[in-house]
This record gives C-alpha cells, sequence and structure tokens, in this order.
C-alpha cells in the first residue's frame, strides 16, 4: 500500500519523542540515597597508586551486601531506608515479581504465558552460565522459550549478553547470537527468585554464594548503569571454543578506542588464564578484573573491588595513559 505525503494515513516521526532507559539503582546511587555520599566522592577521586583504607574497604563490602539484597528497584530501596528491615523488603520484592508476572498478559497470548512464566523464573538461575534452551525446559519447543526470551528483553526484565568476536569496533558489529549468555533486571530480585537472602544475611562469604553468579549479575548491573541513559544498553562476552584451549571471558568493554577484557572473580583468588589469553590473542594492553580484593595495577591487569565499577572506565583510561 503506498501513501501520498500530503495523504492523512502518512505518518513521519517529526523528533518530539525521546526514549529514555530507566534502569535500578546502580550501587553508586544507592551510597547517595543511603546517606553515603562522601564514600562515592572518596571513590571517585582514587588514583592507580592510591591506597584504599581497610576500614573504609570493609566498610564499603558490607554496603555491597545490604545492596545485594536489597537491588536498586527504588521502592525496595525505600522500605529498607525508612525500616532498615530485610524481611520488609523481600515482600516489596514479592510485589513487584508479581506485578511483572500479572503483566504478562501484555505481552502474549494466554497460550503463551506458560513460556514466560517459565523463562521469568529460570533466568536468575542462569545468570553466568552459557544458556541453551532446553536448559530452561526440556519439554519445551525451542522457538516457544527463543519468543519468550525475546520478549522479555522487549520489556527490560532481562538482557542478553552476546559472544562477540572482538576484532574491532564496535563490538556489536560482531557479534553472534546463538552463544549467550543473561542477566537479570536486578540482583536484589534475583537473590529472591533465587531464594538466597538467608544465606546473605548469614555467611561471610557472600559473593561466593550461587557459585559467583551473584557477581556476575552485579558487575553486568552495573556495567549497564552508568553510560548514557538515552542508549539501550549492551552487554558482550567473549568465547573460544577448542578441546585443547577453550577459554570464556565473562565481559567484553570498548572504553574509547580500547576493547578490554572483563573477568569477575566470586572470591578472592583464581586464575586469570581466559582473561591472559584473551589478552594474548586479541593484543589487549591490559584487562580488567572484580573481586573481593583492593585496588591494585599489576603486570597488566587492573583489578578494581566489587564496589568500584562505576570507576572503571575513568581508572582505565589513567592506566592507558601509563
Amino acid at each position: 500500500m503506498e501513501f501520498a505525503l500530503n495523504s492523512p494515513d502518512f505518518r513521519m516521526p517529526v523528533g518530539r519523542i525521546q526514549f529514555i532507559y530507566l534502569k535500578p539503582l546502580s550501587f553508586g546511587e544507592f551510597l547517595i540515597a543511603s546517606g553515603n555520599e562522601q564514600l562515592r566522592r572518596y571513590l571517585r577521586v582514587i588514583k592507580l597508586n592510591s591506597a584504599i583504607d581497610d576500614v573504609v574497604h570493609q566498610r564499603l563490602m558490607e554496603l555491597l551486601r545490604i545492596y545485594l539484597m536489597v537491588g536498586g528497584m527504588p521502592a525496595v530501596v525505600k522500605e529498607y531506608l525508612e525500616n532498615k528491615n530485610f524481611m520488609n523488603c523481600q515482600r516489596s520484592q514479592n510485589s513487584l515479581l508479581q506485578t511483572y508476572r500479572s503483566d504478562f498478559g501484555k505481552y502474549a497470548k494466554l497460550s503463551k504465558h506458560k513460556y514466560l512464566q517459565k523463562v521469568f523464573a529460570e533466568t536468575p538461575r542462569l545468570v553466568g552460565s552459557r544458556v541453551k534452551y532446553a536448559n530452561i525446559d526440556p519439554d519445551s519447543k525451542s522457538r516457544n522459550i527463543k519468543q519468550a526470551l525475546n520478549l522479555l528483553k522487549l520489556a527490560g526484565i532481562i538482557y542478553p549478553i552476546y559472544a562477540t568476536a572482538t576484532s574491532g569496533l564496535p563490538l556489536g558489529a560482531q557479534t553472534n547470537e546463538t552463544k549467550f549468555k543473561l542477566n537479570f533486571l536486578d540482583v536484589g530480585l534475583m537473590q529472591n527468585l533465587c531464594g538466597l537472602q538467608t544465606e546473605l544475611a548469614l555467611t561471610n562469604d557472600f559473593i561466593q554464594i550461587n557459585a559467583g553468579a551473584v557477581a556476575e549479575q552485579l558487575i553486568g548491573q552495573e556495567l549497564r548503569a552508568y553510560p548514557d541513559s538515552y542508549l539501550e544498553p549492551s552487554l558482550f562476552f567473549w568465547a573460544r571454543d577448542k578441546k585443547s584451549s577453550s577459554a570464556e571471558v565473562d565481559y567484553v568493554v570498548a572504553i574509547d578506542s580500547l576493547i578490554l577484557p572483563v573477568e569477575v572473580k566470586a572470591g578472592k583468588t583464581g586464575t586469570l588464564k581466559s582473561l591472559k589469553l584473551f589478552m594474548e590473542e586479541k593484543k589487549s594492553l591490559f584487562g580488567i578484573r572484580f573481586s573481593q580484593e583492593k585496588l591494585s595495577w599489576y603486570d597488566r591487569v587492573l583489578t578494581l573491588p566489587l564496589y568500584m565499577a562505576e570507576q572503571m572506565k575513568r581508572l582505565a583510561l589513567e592506566a592507558n595513559s601509563l
């Protein structure tokens, strides 16, 4: 069907509509909301050669523990700040999760609801792992699971992390969409769906819970939080599937003209075999590791504590200038 330019049926965008991608509160924003703006200012001026005081480090790790339980959904953060009651926060999260489930009717016909429900329930447990449709529901056809994933992506509930060849910029031009991982909307909601609040509250090594998936969710969520809100966030990872030397890097980021590998380590130890392999194969100047360790710059690896994702770009550019 064709329309004349002066036809009342002809419509052309005129630029009066803007899309803003709202995300949960980042950890930096949580610091401000919880009355710890001074700590955020402190992190913003740290240099590569700065030494983080033990007391400050422990305080930030404790605030991070709280953030992992509460998450960044404004209603839940408000509940925590007013009452400091994690049970009430969990109820608020339950209410939000049920609201999402009730809204599924907007995205699909009733016959398709079961696939949305299944993907919604399973995604938090799959964070940090390569996704196969059969892992979500072995009894459903792949096309139904794929459609549900796409609908939840459009709704802003899940964020795919696509494998990229990282042979140049932009990273999104070299993706393999058949290889992907998932990042959930919010780390607090993820913990709720996985039933991990009690463990988080009681264990000392809280990042180790759920095989490190919590840490990967956190960093993915933080990477989505800080870029321009007018641009749709994109996440990428790198994998080499070879029998003799397979490797996988949790995230790959572009900072100005730099393409850098990012590894997320749940504990205080762990090898960086994949990170070093990426650096060698892709000729990266250095790599980035997030862990529970303090800030350090050694052997071409920029180590950042998990609470310093907001400072990654600034410190990476500082490292590049050395």
